[in-house]
This record gives C-alpha cells, sequence and structure tokens, in this order.
C-alpha cells in the first residue's frame, strides 16, 4: 500500500493517512485529467487548472480519543487554509501542494469510536511533483575527488567523468523539469552550464552564505532568487541574474553535462511533475 500523508506548511505537522487513527478507505488521488486550450474550436494544448481531489477516511479512537484525533487533523489543515499557504499531499514518493479545505462526516450521531470522513483537497498546482537531488563539490574537497573518475551510464564522446568540473545529472522524468538550485560560497559570480546552457548570478557570495535559484512554482512572478546570510537573513538577488540567459530554464530529461569552474560547491533539486502520482518509487 501507498503511503498517504499531509504536510502542513506552518509547522511541517503530518496527518499519516495509512496509520491510526486515520485509515484512508478510497478517493480519486490516482485519477487524473487535463484541460483542453481551445480556440477556433479547435485544440492549441493542454493544461491543468485549479483542481480538487478525493480522499476518503476512517477516523478512530486508536491512541486518542475521537474527538482529539478530529480536531487535530482540521487543525492543521485550517491552518494552511488561513494562512494561505499550501501543505503538501504525498501518496508515495509524489507530492502536491495545496490545501485541506473540505470535509464531510458519516455517523457522527452515534455514540461509536469511528466515524467516516471525506476530506477535500484543492490545489492550483495540480501536478504530483517528485524530487530528485544532485550534490556537486567543490574543487578539491574530498566528495569532489571521490566523484573524479565517476563512471557514465552509458559511452559519450569523451570521457567526461575523468575531466574535473565536469559532471553529469540524469533526469529520470520523461520531460524537461523545473528545479531549485543551492550555491554555497564563498563565490564570486557563480556560473553554472546545465546541457550547454548557462545559469549565472551576479553576486558575491561569502563564506557561510548561499543562494537559492526556486522555479518550482507555476508563475515566473512568484519564483524567487535570495542569498541566505550566515546569521539567516535573507536578501532579494532577482535582479542579481544574468539576463542575457534564462535562469528558469528547465533542465532536460536524460543525461545532461554539467560544468562549473569548481570553486564552489551546489545542489540541484529537479521537480518532476505528473498528472497522476508515480506508481514506482522511482
Amino acid at each position: 500500500m501507498y503511503s498517504i500523508y499531509y504536510i502542513g506548511a506552518q509547522n511541517s505537522e503530518r496527518i499519516d493517512f495509512c496509520q491510526w487513527p486515520y485509515m484512508v478507505t478510497g478517493g480519486d488521488l490516482f485519477d487524473g485529467e487535463f484541460d483542453a486550450i481551445e480556440d477556433d474550436d479547435r485544440i492549441q494544448g493542454w493544461e491543468r487548472k485549479i483542481t480538487s481531489k478525493k480522499l476518503s477516511i476512517e477516523i478512530r479512537a486508536v491512541g486518542v480519543s475521537l474527538e482529539q484525533a478530529i480536531d487535530q487533523l482540521e487543525n492543521v489543515a485550517e491552518k494552511d487554509v488561513l494562512n494561505t499557504t499550501p501543505g503538501r499531499l504525498y501518496v508515495g514518493s509524489s507530492y502536491m501542494k495545496g490545501w485541506l479545505v473540505g470535509t464531510t462526516k458519516d455517523r457522527w450521531l452515534q455514540d461509536l469510536d469511528s466515524i467516516s470522513n471525506e476530506l477535500t483537497f484543492k490545489s492550483d498546482y495540480p501536478y504530483w511533483i517528485t524530487e530528485e537531488e544532485f550534490r556537486l563539490h567543490k574543487k578539491g574537497s574530498e566528495s569532489s575527488e571521490a566523484m573524479e573518475w565517476l563512471e557514465f551510464p552509458y559511452d559519450v564522446p569523451y570521457e567526461f567523468s575523468k575531466v574535473r568540473n565536469l559532471q553529469y545529472i540524469n533526469n529520470s522524468n520523461y520531460t524537461a523539469s523545473g528545479f531549485k538550485m543551492i550555491i554555497y560560497g564563498p563565490c564570486i559570480n557563480p556560473l553554472i552550464r546545465i546541457a550547454g546552457h548557462i545559469y549565472e548570478l551576479r553576486t558575491t557570495l561569502y563564506d557561510g552564505e548561499y543562494a537559492v535559484i526556486d522555479s518550482s512554482t507555476r508563475y515566473a512572478k512568484d519564483r524567487k532568487i535570495i542569498k541566505v546570510k550566515s546569521d539567516g537573513t535573507e536578501e532579494n538577488l532577482f535582479n542579481s541574474k544574468n539576463n542575457e540567459s534564462s535562469i528558469w530554464e528547465k533542465i532536460p530529461a536524460g543525461l545532461s553535462i554539467v560544468s562549473w569552474n569548481g570553486a564552489f560547491g551546489f545542489d540541484i533539486i529537479l521537480f518532476n511533475e505528473r498528472g497522476t502520482p508515480r506508481w514506482t518509487s522511482r
């Protein structure tokens, strides 16, 4: 059985729907449909609009009272709704961002230690996301030395794996993916090439600082580039991006060569999106 659970946005509180006092009994989480983009009575493309999903659960007085179990679930859900900050509904390794906005209860008039509850989850970004992480290390670090002779999964024209500061990432998705990139200081004007595309910030990161390039949202206006200083304060770096090469360019599916000057390390987290949750873990 797939693990199904909700992580609240406020305090990362977790509601596990596959462990009492909550147990999933049904729903439409594995169903999905794309909406047609029409023009002149022709389909021009496909998109996913605001979507509601149903999750049927049983709530039972196991470990806590029935009343406590109900209140705990609704407290976590409503904090995210009232703050308009989406939580994450997980199915296995995939998650969708959104809110638990509805609850319909059955048998509540009877004196029982359990009730049936249908939850409504609503998302304005109705894609199931599986994250894939890669860590690329600063030249000269112990980790980079261990990776220097990294073997590629199949033959490439040159022995890239034996060249410093030239590595690869393998996007397992069937299409290009959005990403989060975390660049660690100290460094000046960090520039990274992935599949020949340049991602560059024209800024200085000091020791203990890092920059985050986050393209994980649907709308470009909501994307962010920040510097996190050693004391935890943040600085907006949006205007420090190289505007001659889109910093939001998605990372293609399959194998991509990654190159940089080796003076800094960085992480890449891919957001692999699907219309339905993955049936496999990878």
